[in-house]
């Protein structure tokens, strides 16, 4: 049971992978990689991920697939290649990437697994409270689509599955990062073999054996693909739980972003072809999403121009036959969805600092 919920866990890359096929697209483009450009497009899956649009009169225009800010991206984590359809199992990992009307930023809001929301009906319409992942277990994508659509007064341009099987070799397909930790920490439940070359410390494992916890050292610390997993998923031994393994998420997929830049992975076309390979199989996109517009309006997007926020969190709470939920603050949602939808997000920041991701805990 521990064991698939940590795997369930394997999301730290989502948006470093996302942006860079996205921007892979458009440096092939601007370099005039035509058959760079062509195999990224043909190695990403695509499936109906947007609910049903409403049905139009004979002879009505089509609405032109959407290329321009302001625009959402919604991200959802997978470990199995899923197409969002029901019975696919819970996704743990849910992000709303807005990108302004300028396209020149990107914020990024997690959205905690346990949020305990109205989960939007077959029919699209407002439904009972439970965990928002239960909408992608309920109604595939669409559904947690609709779901969040209706929580923020908002429409989601393009919701993108990503499979993580591969991310252990984008990690290290960039030497691994470094991250700043400011205080030692022990994943009790990640037991370590005794050969292991990971930091670790003494611990006990559920048949009371003594073990060796994977550990994490307070200042600078290497992660490579396999340390970095240990580190976003850890859970227990950390002062917030679920909030602060959310803090390491985006300090991680910041870090992921810089060293890809230092690297040079989107200029040098051979490393550029490793990483097509690498990221675009993990995605599973919509079957109008245009990638290769797409990548061409966010061609700009550094690790500089990303904020990170998290939905607010009022409280912790326990609901009978659901679990342990973690319940929104609902004045401060209002608060943000309204500044989304008004491109007033900086306004909001002014007074709700984001995420500092410099440094993890």
């Amino acid at each position: 049971m521990a064991a698939s919920r940590f795997a369930r866990r394997r999301w730290v890359l989502v948006l470093a992978v996302v942006l860079a096929v996205l921007v892979t697209g458009s440096v092939a483009g601007v370099a005039g990689l035509r058959k760079l450009s062509g195999r990224y497009e043909d190695a990403v899956d695509r499936a109906d991920l947007l609910p049903p649009a409403p049905a139009r009169s004979a002879g009505a225009p089509t609405e032109p697939p959407k290329v321009r800010g302001p625009m959402n991206l919604l991200l959802i984590g997978s470990d199995s290649r899923t197409k969002g359809e029901p019975g696919d199992g819970r996704s743990d990992v849910v992000i709303l990437v807005h990108i302004p009307a300028s396209t020149g930023r990107a914020y990024v809001i997690s959205i905690p697994r346990d949020t305990y929301l109205p989960i939007a009906t077959a029919d699209g319409e407002r439904g009972s409270r439970n965990k928002v992942n239960a909408a992608f277990a309920w109604g595939g994508a669409p559904r947690l689509v609709q779901t969040l659509n209706r929580f923020g007064g908002i429409t989601i341009d393009w919701p993108v599955i990503v499979d993580f099987a591969g991310i252990r070799k984008i990690t290290d397909l960039v030497g691994g990062v470094d991250v700043t930790i400011d205080k030692k920490s022990v994943d009790a439940y990640r037991f370590l073999p005794e050969d292991s070359p990971y930091p670790s410390a003494p611990c006990t494992d559920p048949r009371g054996r003594s073990r060796r916890c994977v550990a994490f050292p307070a200042g600078h610390v290497h992660l490579d693909g396999k340390l970095a997993e240990y580190y976003v998923r850890q859970r227990r031994g950390l002062p917030s739980d679920d909030l602060d393994r959310s803090r390491r998420h985006q300090q991680y997929l910041r870090a992921l972003a810089e060293k890809a830049a230092d690297q040079n992975l989107l200029t040098d076309p051979r490393k550029l072809d490793r990483l097509v390979r690498t990221a675009a199989g993990m995605l599973t996109v919509d079957r109008r999403m245009p990638l290769q517009r797409l990548a061409f309006t966010l061609r700009h997007l550094r690790a500089k121009d990303l904020t990170f926020m998290t939905l607010p969190i009022a409280e912790n709470r326990d609901v009978p036959g659901i679990g342990s939920v973690m319940v929104p603050d609902s004045a401060r949602c209002r608060e943000l969805f309204a500044a989304l939808r008004a491109g007033r997000l900086d306004e909001y920041l002014r007074q709700h600092p984001p995420n500092d991701v410099r440094h993890g805990r």
